[in-house]
């Protein structure tokens, strides 16, 4: 007979204290990474190409790896050390450049210190009004992988989850000395880094949104000084980054796809629906812009997380389909030609470029098709795409002198730690791609034939009269500060003449009028029936949308006979 013994239970823990202590010594395959999926070959096909080296450059190095649309012009706005790891920005109506560092993200392959109070918000000017901006504050630092920023009456909302800051200065020297918990925001988990709320997009509608979320928010600064959030459920919305249309039309994205939207407003879609949420989302909400997932590239691309599995990569090692979209913007502004009013830029980071998107209307329903640019000597490329692999554009951003702005993490490792594979891994460690870090670029891309003169001054909105003449203006952000501000001055005196431009004024200065009157509260009968009146379909549905405050069965009578 065989004795058969019971394991030692001091053996089990001495072999999984050796286990321990020697795993940092076994090689990764051995390992295994969070992100390999169990019996999955991941066979080295990156060798069979010649892969470049990737060593950091300079800005003015980096420049010289563009390749953007005919007609445009790539010029450097920020750079190291000035900025540091930018994943968001957002101007002020000072033409200041406010942006988050994720100075913590990934400092090596296995993401050592990732939770390390390290991050900042900081503050850009440009002294000399050359278009590089010079000087960088910190307004904010200590930070915990802090994401979302927005400017707020009197303020600024920082999002650190799991907490959502309201932020002041004030003595006016730029640096936040007066802080508050206004709400829980995002995941504490920093396994979630990048499946958590981010954005804090302020909608036309006065709200604002965030993708990866399925909440909406609206600050107010009541008289006593104290900041006050409304929060409602909303649907949920995207990964990372979101944006809006001159309808106030929300898009945004997967990491695998470029472009999704709202064609109607999601909160009457999911009236009716259980405790006001939908189950599944209905029709109207999450609806796919675009189709094409192709990314065109200008350099082989292999150091993705899933290059192994077929029809990622292209025969020439090219990216061959979107893994890492971040936060695009439907362009808004008065630089480029007419003809890009309403088109999507979407940064691809893995394939280091920026596509752009034809918009145009199909049934009520905004569809994409993707802008394919060809140039002497190279297969067609999207409209911003690099030789740098470095080059990581992660955010999109419409400035005040309508430019395009991308905001560029320059590093060689993007994906975060939780879902890096064997593969991945190997190559960063094989070709270096996991040094250096804390560096960083702001990117402005122009029309060549209208360049910007930096010198003249920003837009101003220091009287109600120069709000008013800007909520007609061309550029969405200009029309956006101004709604913004007229709102948060709570100009009473000035209700009237808010009224005569809701009435009287361009269509779009009518749909921002009308936005300002609800945001005071103050519509009125006279100007949701001029709306309605109006030819403009974007008038129309901002006249109906704000006939809400006015929601009396009388008042509903005459706004649905308006409609007939």
């Amino acid at each position: 007979m065989t004795c058969r013994r019971h394991p030692n239970p001091r053996h089990w823990l001495v072999f999984l204290t050796l286990i321990t202590i020697a795993s940092p010594l076994l090689p990764p395959p051995l390992l295994g990474q969070n992100g390999d999926h169990k019996g999955e070959a991941q066979p080295e096909n990156w060798r069979r190409w010649d892969v470049p080296k990737a060593p950091a450059q300079s800005a003015e190095e980096e420049l010289a790896t563009f390749r953007v649309a005919p007609g445009f012009r790539v010029e450097l706005a920020a750079s190291d050390p000035l900025i540091v790891d930018p994943i968001a920005i957002e101007f002020d109506r000072h033409g200041r450049l406010w942006a988050i560092e994720l100075r913590a993200f990934m400092p090596d392959v296995d993401g050592t210190g990732e939770t390390e109070p390290v991050g900042q918000v900081v503050v850009l000017e440009d002294d000399d009004h050359d278009g590089v901006y010079d000087r960088s504050t910190v307004f904010l630092d200590g930070l915990t992988n802090a994401r979302a920023i927005a400017l707020v009456e009197d303020g600024v909302l920082v999002a650190e989850p799991p907490h959502l800051w309201y932020c002041r200065d004030t003595d006016g020297d730029l640096r936040s000395d007066w802080k508050i918990e206004l709400t829980r925001y995002g995941s504490p988990d920093p396994d979630h880094l990048e499946h958590t709320e981010n954005g804090l997009l302020r909608n036309l509608d006065n709200w604002l949104y965030s993708a990866k979320s399925s909440r909406r928010f609206r600050f107010t600064l009541g008289d006593d000084g104290v900041p006050r959030l409304e929060e409602e459920q909303s649907a949920f919305r995207g990964q990372w980054g979101i944006t809006h249309d001159d309808r106030g039309r929300l898009f945004y994205n997967g990491n695998s796809s470029y472009l999704y939207g709202d064609p109607w407003p999601a909160e009457y879609l999911l009236r009716g629906a259980p405790c006001g949420r939908a189950v599944g989302q209905p029709p109207g909400i999450g609806e796919r812009i675009v189709h094409d997932e192709g990314v065109h590239s200008i350099r082989v691309n292999p150091g993705i997380n899933r290059g192994y599995q077929k029809g990622m990569l292209r025969a020439d090692g090219r990216l061959a389909r979107t893994t890492s979209v971040s936060g695009g913007v439907i362009y808004r502004g008065d630089q480029f030609p007419p003809e890009f009013q309403g088109d999507a830029f979407i940064p691809e980071p893995a394939g280091n470029v920026v596509a752009h998107f034809d918009l145009k209307e199909r049934g009520g329903v905004p569809r994409g098709t993707q802008v394919i640019y060809s140039s002497e000597g190279s297969p067609g490329h999207a409209f911003l795409a690099s030789t740098d692999e470095r080059f990581r554009p992660v955010d999109c951003a419409i400035g005040p002198d309508g430019a395009l702005y991308i905001v560029d993490l320059y590093r060689g490792v993007l994906q975060h730690r939780q879902f890096v594979t064997s593969y991945l891994r190997k190559q960063i460690l094989d070709r270096g791609l996991d040094k250096p870090v804390g560096l960083g670029r702001i990117w402005r891309v122009v029309r060549e034939d209208q360049p910007i003169d930096h010198a003249s001054p920003a837009p101003k909105f220091e009287t109600t009269e120069a709000c008013l003449a800007a909520l007609g203006a061309q550029n969405g952000w200009v029309r956006d500060a101004a709604q913004r501000t007229l709102i948060e001055r709570e100009d009473r005196a000035a209700l009237s003449r808010v009224r005569r431009v809701a009435r009287r004024g361009s269509p779009l200065a009518r749909v921002h009028a009308l936005w300002t009157l609800e945001g005071l509260g103050a519509v009125d009968l006279e100007s949701v029936e001029a709306g309605l009146e109006f030819d403009d379909p974007r008038v129309r549905i901002a006249a109906l949308r704000v006939a809400e405050r006015l929601a009396t069965t009388a008042i509903a009578r005459s706004v649905v006979g308006k409609l007939a």
